[in-house]
């Protein structure tokens, strides 16, 4: 939990807060309220602490010897992934940002017994990889529409589809997690767009 001003940029952490819930931002004078948040990151002021132990000091102008007042910062990078997550969902799942994904495409083909769709997508999973974008295949013997639920549970930034209805139109089935409806991009052109979708922000 942490204390913050809803008028300004103003918090602190409860546990180490000098304030309470209703006294005045000391920024802008509003009213100071509880709230959650993530810690990501932490800083600590170190006072005099190691300046003591490593005999730790400057010369000021004045000739005068003033010991160094010290503090450390940190960002918990494993918080970071929680921090995102719990910044950027919906009611499906997770909306990863392309720039931190852990894969920049989630390609899912559908199986048929009319058309062998497996070495296609297999072809596009191999191009995709070659011009630079990290992708994870579903290739499991699962319902399109398991598919699709985990894909947006996942939160993989691009889901492109392979399946027979795509395949009879020399397509792929293209849709963003972050929003917008699925749209179809020719076959032939999949791997160009999806670099230049990662490319653009």
């Amino acid at each position: 939990m942490i204390l913050a001003c809803p008028s300004c940029t103003f918090a602190q952490n409860v546990e180490v807060a000098t304030k309470k819930e209703g006294d005045a931002c000391p920024e802008c004078g509003g009213s100071l309220t509880l709230t959650k948040g993530v810690e990501a990151g932490n800083i600590f002021d170190l006072g005099e602490r190691f300046s003591d132990s490593f005999n730790f000091s400057v010369q000021l102008e004045d000739g005068t010897m003033q010991k160094v007042l010290m503090g450390c910062y940190g960002i918990g990078t494993t918080r970071l992934v929680g921090t995102i997550v719990e910044a950027s969902h919906d009611d499906k799942g997770i909306i990863w940002p392309k720039e931190v994904a852990p894969f920049h495409v989630h390609l899912i083909s559908i199986a048929s017994k009319n058309v062998d769709v497996m070495p296609h997508a297999e072809r596009l999973y191999d191009e995709l990889r070659d011009a630079g974008l990290e992708v994870m295949w579903d290739d499991r013997d699962a319902s399109a529409g398991e598919k699709f639920a985990n894909a947006d549970l996942i939160g993989i930034p691009l889901r492109i589809v392979v399946s027979e209805k795509t395949l009879a139109a020399e397509s792929v089935e293209w849709k963003e997690r972050s929003g917008g409806e699925a749209t179809r991009v020719a076959f032939a052109d999949a791997v160009s767009e999806a670099k230049r979708w990662l490319e653009n922000d």
